[in-house]
């Protein structure tokens, strides 16, 4: 959780406010420059980082082997989304740095996809659909994520809002 307040902390200000911070706390600076180190970097721990989309789906062709590249195309896309995001998504988090941010966590973000699950998400559909021969549809997958990221941070700013008239409130008692 750590790794999540600081992620999206270092990109608001990296990013001239595509996002915002919901919080007064302020980031762990060691944190803050090992994420600005990673996001560099093309291999972390000897695994390489893809650069974007298209370099995640080469990628993924070249490490899956044929059976479970055979077993997943033949899921449905919602079952391959649903299924998968907490094994397959998990082995993505874990060799591409999603979480912890690596230059692909960054792509997303610069195509303003920033909580790390719906990047996975986008990363499973993606390569469903490319296994597939469907398109992508990129610019629709991204603008969908994009509204519920929307709609998230909507409901953490007026949540806080609810809390600071019920400090004030409670202030005045």
């Amino acid at each position: 959780m750590k790794y999540i307040f600081v992620f999206f902390t270092f990109f608001t200000t990296l990013s001239g406010g595509y996002s915002q911070v919901i919080t007064d706390i302020k980031p762990d600076t060691t944190t803050l420059k090992e994420f600005e180190q990673r996001i560099k970097l093309t291999r972390i721990d000897g695994k390489y980082i893809p650069k974007d989309l298209n370099d995640a789906m080469m990628e993924l062709n070249k490490i899956m082997e044929d059976g479970a590249k055979k077993k997943f195309a033949e899921m449905s896309e919602n079952d391959a989304r649903q299924k998968t995001h907490f094994s397959f998504g998990k082995y993505i988090n874990a060799r591409w740095y999603i979480q912890e941010g690596s230059r692909l966590t960054i792509w997303f973000q610069k195509n303003k996809i920033y909580d790390f699950d719906d990047m996975i998400d986008c990363i499973i559909v993606s390569y469903h659909r490319t296994l597939n021969n469907k398109p992508i549809e990129f610019e629709i997958l991204a603008n969908y994520y994009y509204k519920k990221q929307m709609k998230k941070v909507k409901k953490l700013v007026e949540d806080k809002k609810k809390r600071e008239v019920r400090v004030k409130l409670n202030e005045k008692e």
